[in-house]
């Protein structure tokens, strides 16, 4: 918007980038076969034209391409991410987008990935043009450009109440009141607070992250020789995702999974991962990939899910001024230069370059 020689102020709770919600550690897988669905591969490609344009503007590294590997029992549906079959979804979807992909049985599978240990019975869709973002690196560089370009922040603040009438908008936080012609709401976790019809829909989980140095031995384990990757499971809980060590043995590799059986108030999330996490995740990935006990490191954050893991984009129930984003359920930092794109179209009546036809609140019914 700023670029558009728009007028404007963002706010913001803390202090961007920052560890309190779902934007951090380092990595964000991205790819654009997407096993969510057709509908996120316009957002997902070109959020990665975005990138390469603030890399080249900036000279920061944003985005990298590393290949993506998606790969769980070949005879088993794997429901995931509101997909009914996850891993189909993904080759349907790399098929009729024309998205270069390979379909690997499990010997092809331990030829080209020692990293891994694979059962007779995997398969796997490898996509060459996955790879992952830096999360923290991309938002430093998009407010460091926004800022250039005549945008307001205002961090350490928090937005306590917002109304609209058919003149202006208004938001008060905790150090003072805002007008403006327009509001776009884009809190995360906190959005349910803000939007009072999205509240019964969505849920906040807290999720964490783990970094495990891996086995010593024939296999290399940096960005240059392993890929991104998810590996499914047909049981509740027994999906992980992970990367390649990027700063080495010693910096460990980072892999998580996801649970969504205790929502979380995102005040009051728990930050610290006790020893039992460490060691459930370990029990859990250690079948599938290379590594050892260690765990050097581990951080939480946050995911605000809909029931069906799409996103919501809309306006703000009774106002012709104010809009609103999210939940992204977990999948959402791949899309998130795209959208903002997507949302500057709307907030300032240009024809939107992304379809949200299937992300409207109305979709879930009227809230109780």
């Amino acid at each position: 918007m700023a670029t558009r020689g728009v007028a404007v102020l963002g706010i913001d709770a803390h202090e961007p980038p920052h560890q309190h919600g779902s934007s951090h550690g380092d990595t964000r897988i991205t790819r654009l076969a997407l096993g969510e669905g057709a509908q996120y591969v316009p957002l997902a490609r070109r959020s990665h034209e975005i990138w390469r344009e603030l890399e080249s503007a900036s000279g920061r590294s944003l985005l990298r391409t590393v290949g993506c590997l998606i790969y769980g029992p070949g005879d088993t549906a794997h429901a995931a991410h509101g997909a009914a079959d996850f891993l189909a979804t993904t080759l349907a979807v790399a098929r009729h987008h024309d998205i270069a992909h390979e379909a690997l049985d499990a010997p092809a599978l331990r030829r080209r990935f020692p990293q891994f240990r694979f059962d007779d019975e995997d398969a796997g869709c490898f996509e060459p043009s996955g790879g992952f973002v830096h999360p923290e690196a991309c938002i430093a560089t998009q407010l460091e450009h926004a800022r250039q370009r005549g945008a307001r922040t205002l961090t350490n603040e928090r937005v306590q109440r917002w109304t609209a009438s058919s003149r202006d908008v208004e938001v008060a936080t905790d150090r003072g009141t805002y007008r403006g012609d327009r509001l776009l709401l884009t809190a995360g976790a906190w959005l349910p607070a803000l939007i009072p019809g999205l509240a019964p829909r969505v849920r906040v989980y807290r999720q964490v992250m783990f970094w495990f140095v891996p086995e010593e031995g024939r296999a290399s384990f940096d960005p240059d020789h392993m890929p991104v990757y998810v590996r499914l499971s047909a049981r509740p809980g027994g999906m992980f995702y992970g990367f390649p060590a990027l700063d080495g043995r010693a910096g460990g590799m980072k892999i998580a999974t996801e649970q969504f059986e205790r929502p979380s108030d995102p005040d009051e999330t728990d930050v610290t991962v006790r020893p039992e996490e460490t060691a459930a995740m370990y029990a859990l990935a250690s079948p599938h990939v290379r590594i050892g006990a260690r765990c050097v490191r581990a951080v939480t954050c946050k995911y605000t899910v809909t029931p069906d893991f799409d996103f919501v984009i809309d306006r703000a129930p009774g106002s012709e001024r104010a809009w609103f984003a999210s939940p992204c359920s977990g999948h959402g930092f791949k899309h998130s230069a795209a959208l903002g794109e997507a949302l500057a179209d709307l907030v300032t009546g240009g024809q939107p370059r992304a379809d949200r036809s299937g992300f409207s609140l109305e979709r879930f019914g009227s809230a109780s």
